[in-house]
């Protein structure tokens, strides 16, 4: 039998409102990836810095090596939630593939930089993915705080052109701590309130 039935503007409205919920619900679960990769790459340019700074250590960038610790837990973490069952939005699909996309950048970036020796340039380049990446996930999951978060990355990353590369690494550290980790404090704090 065919349900012919017509939704009204309103009734049209309602549906995509909740199917906003939704994807914000499932983002806000997910707070995990913010604060994983957002805290590791926060300790990673501190660490370089402060190796860089205050040590004769040869090597100070071998702690960028704490992201495979973000990649295996990543892995496993989408392993698990891949089994459960959960109803599938185009906004949550939307950010899931988002997400993946951002991953394959970095990665790419990496590669890219390593092969030309060019680290050097290499942190503005990422302030800017961040600042883009904030600012896309802020606008479809309409919060405001991850699309002015976006926008005071993309100011970050204009002052980080005009500093040295050891600066750049606490420009990138600040970036990281208004992109990644107070909103994922802030929708882990959201996610704690709704389950209660």
């Amino acid at each position: 039998m065919e349900n012919n039935q017509e939704f009204s503007p309103e009734q049209s409205l309602k549906v995509i409102q909740s199917m906003i919920e939704k994807a914000k619900q499932g983002v806000k679960e997910n707070s995990f990836y913010f604060l994983l990769w957002g805290w590791l790459v926060f300790s990673a340019a501190l660490l370089h810095f402060g190796l860089m700074k205050l040590t004769e250590y040869k090597y100070p960038y071998i702690v960028w090596n704490l992201m495979f610790i973000g990649i295996v837990a990543s892995i496993v973490k989408g392993i698990k939630e891949g089994k459960k069952e959960r109803a599938k939005t185009y906004v949550g699909e939307t950010m899931k593939y988002f997400g993946i996309s951002m991953g394959i950048v970095y990665v790419g970036l990496g590669f890219i930089f390593g092969q030309h020796n060019s680290w050097e340039h290499s942190y503005p380049v990422y302030i800017l993915v961040y600042a883009g990446g904030c600012f896309f996930m802020g606008s479809v999951l309409q919060f405001s705080f991850l699309k002015w978060a976006g926008l005071f990355c993309l100011a970050i990353m204009v002052v980080s052109v005009y500093v040295g590369f050891d600066w750049q690494l606490l420009l990138m550290a600040l970036a990281i701590l208004i992109s990644y980790i107070i909103p994922g404090h802030i929708l882990r704090a959201k996610e704690k309130l709704q389950n209660k």
